[in-house]
């Protein structure tokens, strides 16, 4: 990227580090006005983000797999905007909540880690496929990133209940489960295509890029599997409660620990 467009992004990056503090601050100490300056911040960080990503497409003319700053920079831009969406369209009220201080850290890291991905981007730019394998994956994250936060937006409002109270902050159980729900299964298809393409990538790419034993491919399995219970149970069983709010999360923290700490296995290629 430009180092006008890694400005940028550093710009939305402090946006984005505003909105978290400022919903943690409405949130805490029921500050007045600081949760319409916390929206106010994370959409001035999106537009910013936006035009630092259109900005690096029409100077650099590179296309989207050609950098993988630009790939994650992307999928944090597309969780925002789903996160946004949802608070308007779902009915779950303060989303921001959570999806600011997660675009925080999703953006957070590339930019402090960027040397790690220059040998996967190489193979993305010669095979678009398996491009196509790392932007569904992602998406999926981004539907698991969601169903988390309402699954934890459930958690605290049942507490209170628990205690004979009503968090007007948070969304209703039923909502929050229903949103649960949805943006879990939607992640779910998403990430069962990825994980598929990246299945095929492992035991037939071109030139054989990755081990036989990648450990990435393979610890995704236990996020697809905690998902698939968690769907089966509520969907087909249809099972209700907090205990199942408690798979959501686990199955988010293996998947976001297997997408930011484990390496794909990538072998040397010509």
């Amino acid at each position: 990227m430009t180092t006008f467009c890694i400005v940028s992004l550093v710009i939305a990056l402090a946006f984005y580090l505003a909105a978290a503090l400022l919903f943690q601050g409405h949130f805490l100490w029921h500050k007045s006005g600081w949760d319409a300056l916390g929206r106010k911040s994370l959409k001035l960080g999106l537009a910013v983000h936006a035009i630092s990503i259109a900005l690096h497409f029409a100077l650099s003319g590179q296309a989207l797999f050609a950098n993988m700053l630009v790939i994650i920079a992307s999928l944090v831009m597309a969780l925002v905007v789903a996160g946004l969406l949802g608070e308007r369209y779902a009915r779950i009220r303060h989303l921001g909540l959570l999806t600011a201080p997660l675009a925080f850290l999703g953006l957070l890291y590339p930019l402090l880690m960027p040397l790690r991905f220059e040998e996967a981007e190489s193979i993305l730019v010669e095979y678009p496929f398996l491009g196509i394998h790392v932007v569904l994956t992602l998406l999926g994250h981004v539907g698991f990133a969601l169903a988390f936060c309402s699954a934890v937006g459930y958690l605290v409002q049942h507490q209170a209940l628990k205690k004979g109270q009503l968090n007007s902050y948070l969304p209703a159980l039923d909502t929050a489960a229903a949103a649960t729900f949805r943006f879990a299964g939607g992640g779910f298809s998403l990430f069962t295509l990825g994980l598929g393409m990246g299945a095929i990538w492992l035991f037939g790419a071109p030139g054989e890029h990755l081990a036989g034993g990648d450990t990435k491919i393979w610890l995704a399995l236990p996020t697809w599997f905690v998902f698939g219970i968690y769907l089966y149970l509520r969907g087909i069983d249809r099972r209700h409660g907090s205990r199942l709010k408690w798979l959501v999360i686990a199955g988010f923290v293996l998947g976001l620990i297997n997408l930011l700490w484990v390496r794909h296995d990538f072998v040397n290629f010509v």
